[in-house]
């Protein structure tokens, strides 16, 4: 069996770059508040975010709906939550 840590990261990488807060929280090991003091919103277009730098020690979010059945919410960049476990 598959730890938890591992099949989220096979999950994350195969679908999605945003993360809601409980998945980021535990994709990285801290608490959701962690998550939310480091948190900084990302003013821009999501689809061009990976071409600008996120200050260090900070997570980019933004307010999305990514499917038709959830609803607009916090979702964290996935890529700098990634720099967390370096």
């Amino acid at each position: 069996m598959q730890q938890p840590r591992t099949v989220f990261i096979e999950h994350m990488c195969g679908k999605t770059l945003w993360a809601r807060l409980s998945d980021a929280a535990e994709f990285i090991g801290v608490s959701p508040d962690t998550i939310l003091r480091r948190g900084v919103e990302y003013q821009g277009n999501a689809s061009e975010i990976h071409l600008r730098t996120c200050p260090d020690g900070k997570i980019r979010h933004m307010r999305l709906k990514l499917g038709d059945h959830t609803r607009q919410e916090r979702r964290y960049y996935v890529p700098d939550l990634m720099k967390w476990l370096k």
